[in-house]
């Protein structure tokens, strides 16, 4: 029986390890995983015909050239599975609905002054029962479950975004998880935001072809996520990479202050509105009040190069994906401006990871979100498949 079990397990293994090959080549033939994967041609001949016959993956065309026969390219099959993700944001509700591809194929943003739990679920279960109706039965057979996102300590820090004890105290009451599955008959997975946002660029992002990267992302607070030999590390407590909490020299350099007062969203939101007085659009007050906006950015990037130099010390990265609900002219100048930091401030063996700009903007969590239902259910450790640089 032990045998059985050991034995499915290697065959599941070996399935999850060649359909995550075929995700992050974005296509490849039974050659191709044999030679990313170690696996015998024979073995990747049967898993690959194994996932072909559950319609997990596609016939995409034909390779030509050099000596033999045409290699068939197979790809995933986006109708193979789909999934609801949701992001809890301190500011907005945001829900996808992904293929088995990653790609969205719905969303709902719903601005907030603040979530408050019963409308969270509320909205949720209207984005998923309306999801489902507009699926066929074949499709809604291979619905994979929900994924949520949000902050871990989503009530904390109230001060700095003007909410109330009460407001903050009802995430502090709730049991999230079992409101969901009160609510819910399907799979269920939960992730710290940050997280989430890394997984997105892990699987279907900037984060395809690299191994070891940090992920920032600037919103209402700073976030982030660790991937490690590609895999999300997440720690004891779910809650590596987060971070908003780590400590940055003070304005006047006298003691520490903490790096979600000097590289978020918030603090230019502030500045900003102080400035104006008015009621206008984020971007256009940006564009509007550049004397405000090099002020923020003159902190964030000061701060941000202090953790990203303190944070690679320690472990040695590829990369530092950054993104954030920003906009993109924004984000360049923040990169642009660590970069500079970094290169002046380095100590003498310090290997600078390189700084990659994600790839989708405040739409990261929510995208993550709805791929751990697959992360969970497909993906093996994708270190496997970084040794080889094939793939």
């Amino acid at each position: 029986m032990q045998r059985g079990s050991n034995l499915d397990g290697v065959r599941r293994y070996n399935e999850r390890l060649a359909l995550a090959t075929i995700r992050r080549r974005n296509g490849a033939s039974k050659t191709d995983i044999a030679n990313a994967t170690g696996l015998s041609a024979q073995a990747a001949v049967r898993i690959v015909d194994a996932l072909e016959a559950a319609q997990l993956v596609v016939r995409t065309g034909k390779r030509t050239g050099g000596l033999g026969q045409p290699s068939i390219l197979y790809e995933v099959n986006g109708d193979g599975g789909f999934t609801v993700g949701v992001e809890i944001g301190r500011e907005r509700l945001t829900l996808v609905l992904l293929n088995y591809r990653g790609e969205v194929l719905d969303r709902h943003i719903q601005p907030v002054d603040f979530p408050v739990p019963g409308f969270v679920l509320e909205q949720t279960a209207v984005f998923v029962d309306r999801q489902l109706a507009r699926l066929s039965a074949e499709k809604r057979s291979s619905f994979l479950g929900i994924g949520i996102a949000m902050p871990w300590f989503i009530g904390e820090w109230r001060q700095e975004i003007g909410i109330s004890e009460a407001q903050a105290g009802e995430w502090e009451r709730a049991d999230v998880e079992q409101m969901f599955r009160s609510r819910f008959s399907h799979p269920l997975f939960f992730e710290n935001d940050g997280n989430a946002g890394a997984l997105a660029e892990l699987l279907t992002g900037a984060g395809l072809q690299l191994e070891s990267y940090l992920y920032l992302h600037i919103g209402t607070f700073i976030g982030g996520g660790l991937v490690l030999r590609g895999q999300l590390e997440e720690g004891r407590h779910g809650n590596a990479g987060a971070i908003a909490s780590m400590p940055v020299p003070s304005a006047d350099r006298s003691g520490t202050d903490y790096l979600l007062h000097k590289a978020s969203r918030y603090m230019l939101e502030k500045a900003l509105g102080a400035a104006t007085g008015i009621d206008a659009s984020f971007d256009d007050m940006v564009t509007s009040r550049s004397q405000r906006v090099n002020e923020w950015l003159a902190d964030c990037a000061k701060a941000l190069a202090f953790v990203i130099i303190g944070a690679n010390s320690l472990l040695d990265l590829q990369a530092i994906i950054m993104d954030g609900d920003l906009p993109p002219q924004l984000i360049a100048q923040v990169m642009s401006a660590v970069e500079q930091h970094i290169a002046q401030s380095r100590p003498l063996d310090f290997f600078a990871p390189d700084l990659v700009l994600g790839t989708m903007r405040d739409m990261a969590p929510a995208i993550g979100a709805g791929l751990l239902p697959m992360y969970a259910t497909f993906s093996p450790n994708l270190a496997t498949l970084l040794k080889n640089p094939k793939v």
